[in-house]
């Protein structure tokens, strides 16, 4: 194919007008929405998992796989959990799932188990590297299987010496250093869950997330240091109502006076023997807590057990096909899900996870990148952008890089054929889900051709189906999860999980199919089928792959044509000048149709003039989208607002406007 033959010409080519060029030449067509395939299963020499599990079951395509999954689901689960992850288990599954309510909303999986899940990481040699810690003074951490092993019994034991009992909570706020991970892991080695906090939330955000949780211990960092300045984390805490704390440096000493009950977390080593035998869970135990962005209310407060760290080991297998060898770094914190994700996810499936204690916005992270010899980068869309702008990726050769993969937001086309550009055409595993999926619902494989921000297939043991405003199948419009699957979430600690996933979703119509054509039923095992709400709006293209419209609240009606904020902001972003957008939808004050606004962060050399950005994005939005759209208003800014997880706060912006014109009139 001819894109295959100029892909492997401009593996070095640095002027990206000239892969642009390319592109044009191989697709005899002008590059737009929606590309097509920049990578192909036939650029690849490595066989996938996904590839020898086809040869295995004995199917002809990723399909035919996933409508065996699903209409399979208990074979399909016994299949990956015994076959292909090869967990160890103290006691066997009695049955593989049961659905004591009659419902399938909430299953009991593995019933009559007794496991650990890290005795599924503790399997793998004891001299091949598990974990690397980078920091950014250079300083290098490693451990292999045989010292993590041994590093997390000692903490499990710690845990023991402190009074903790199985089925108690512990905290951590902390960066992604590898004393977090080995303290996550002992705490579960011993039974215990772990609430885990963004290191970068305000001190208020902290104090909500532990009266929720009201742990017995928390881990914190007296200061946080980044690109040479040291911001504070543990005196964002007022000191009232804390559980036992103990603070670990961020530097080469402490650098906080401890008030009473605060300990140097060198204490809470001074006691106990490592815990040789990890604690026989139950499937169902939770073994961490972690929260919702928050940014309406209060945080929902999600339960992680160990079939949700079976969910993530599978994700990590199937579409991201990690191995032994590989080398995995994520930027990301195990206050958010993508944390404990790349722990079970690396770990389970005997890779290297690679940890890197510092910004990833600029040229330190890229050069890591480089010299930790990554071979499977995770990345957060609005990062790749800063790298482009900023350039911070230049110099460096990401030529190792055998996939990424993109979770978090909707991503950008163009941004993603550079990130792919960058390392000589390598895929984007497109990875969405949720904190309360414990990984994807859809994603790209390595079986089907990789298109910039294009999803290829439903993940595997989990359906879905789009509906329309009128609550039928359609190829556009809000994404229904059809469960059971191992992973979802059956409680919300301080929420009504019935209420905010169930409460008046759609009945399944008569000859309704999910996302591979497979038919979904009204009932699975004699349980009844209820459609569990997601949130995520979505469309089919005509090549069969899905795009991501972000939230469905954030889709908008305008001239009666039902469009998603991300798709907007997709065009708008390749108007030369625009660095960042944001797009929302307000009533006009006299009342009427819902109208375009434009949020815009510009590129510095750019014109600032709001007739000239009016002038530019209406005609951008009129011939990519559609002739009946029309932006209103546009409104420059220095910067979006944005939750501590990245994702850009629309209906923040929508409520300024809204006040803003009220204001004015």
């Amino acid at each position: 194919m001819r894109w295959i033959e100029a892909a492997r010409a401009l593996a070095s080519e640095k002027d990206f007008q000239r892969h642009i060029e390319a592109y044009e030449a191989a697709y005899g067509k002008r590059a737009a929405l929606p590309l097509e395939p920049l990578w192909y299963p036939e650029m690849d020499t490595r066989t996938p998992h996904l590839r020898e599990v086809l040869h295995e079951r004995g199917l002809p395509t990723y399909e035919a796989l996933h409508r065996w999954s699903v209409s399979h689901r208990p074979d399909f689960w016994a299949y990956t959990i015994f076959d292909r992850l090869k967990v160890p288990f103290y006691e066997k599954p009695q049955a593989l799932v049961r659905f004591p309510l009659g419902t399938v909303t909430q299953p009991s999986w593995l019933e009559g188990a007794r496991l650990n899940i890290l005795e599924a990481i503790f399997r793998w040699p004891a001299d091949a590297e598990a974990l690397v810690e980078y920091q950014e003074d250079g300083r290098v951490m490693r451990l292999t299987y045989g010292e993590l092993q041994a590093q997390v019994m000692a903490a499990a034991g710690a845990f023991l010496s402190q009074g903790l009992e199985p089925g108690q909570t512990v905290a951590i706020c902390l960066p992604m250093r590898w004393e977090a991970a080995v303290l996550y892991l002992g705490a579960l080695w011993a039974g215990l869950s772990v609430a885990t906090i963004p290191d970068s939330l305000s001190g208020e955000e902290i104090a909500t997330r532990l009266k929720i949780v009201r742990p017995q211990l928390l881990f914190i960092q007296d200061f946080i240091y980044r690109e040479g300045k040291a911001i504070p984390l543990y005196d964002r805490l007022s000191g009232e109502g804390l559980p036992r704390t103990f603070v670990l440096t961020g530097g080469q000493q402490l650098g906080v006076r401890l008030r009473n009950q605060v300990f140097p977390f060198g204490q809470f080593w001074e006691a106990g023997e490592p815990l040789r035998q990890g604690y026989a869970a139950r499937p169902t135990d939770v073994i961490g807590v972690l929260f919702s962005s928050g940014t309406t209310a209060t945080p929902k407060a999600i339960p992680w057990t160990h079939l949700t760290a079976i969910k993530a080991a599978a994700d990590g297998y199937y579409y991201h096909d990690l191995a032994p060898g590989d080398r995995l770094t994520w930027p990301t914190n195990l206050g958010w899900m993508m944390g404990p994700w790349l722990l079970f996810a690396g770990l389970v499936n005997g890779a290297t996870v690679y940890l890197y204690n510092g910004a990833p916005t600029g040229a330190d992270f890229c050069s890591f990148v480089e010299k930790a010899d990554i071979s499977v980068l995770g990345v957060v869309p609005s990062l790749v952008r800063r790298w482009i702008e900023s350039s911070a990726w230049e110099g460096v050769n990401w030529q190792k890089i055998r996939l990424f993969s993109s979770t978090g937001e909707a991503s950008n086309p163009w941004h993603m054929w550079r990130l792919m550009a960058k390392a000589g055409y390598k895929p984007v595993i497109e990875y969405c889900g949720g904190t309360e999926i414990g990984g994807g619902y859809i994603t790209s494989t390595l079986l089907h051709p990789n298109a910039p921000s294009q999803f290829s297939a439903p993940a595997l043991g989990l359906d879905f189906v789009i509906l329309d405003e009128a609550d039928q199948p359609a190829s556009e419009g809000e994404l229904f999860l059809v469960p059971p699957s191992i992973g979802l979430s059956q409680v919300l600690l301080n929420a009504s999980h019935e209420e905010v996933y169930y409460q008046d979703t759609p009945e399944v119509g008569e000859g309704w199919v999910g996302a591979s054509g497979a038919p979904i039923p009204k009932t699975i095992a004699g349980a009844a089928v209820r459609l569990r709400r997601h949130g995520d709006y979505m469309r089919r293209l005509e090549n069969g792959y899905w795009v991501s419209g972000g939230r469905a609240d954030d889709a908008m009606n305008l001239g009666g044509i039902k469009v998603s904020a991300t798709e907007i902001e997709r065009v708008v972003a390749q108007v030369a000048g625009v660095s960042e957008v944001a797009a929302i939808a307000v009533p006009p004050p006299e009342g009427g149709p819902e109208q375009l606004v434009l949020y815009l962060v510009l590129q510095p050399q750019a014109p600032r003039e709001k007739a000239y950005w009016l002038q530019q994005t209406n005609a951008a939005v009129r011939e990519r989208l559609s002739p009946l759209f029309h932006v209103r208003d546009v409104v420059v800014v220095e910067e979006l607002p944005r939750t501590a997880s990245n994702k850009v706060m629309r209906r923040l912006l929508r409520q300024a406007y809204v006040a803003s014109a009220s204001q004015a009139t």
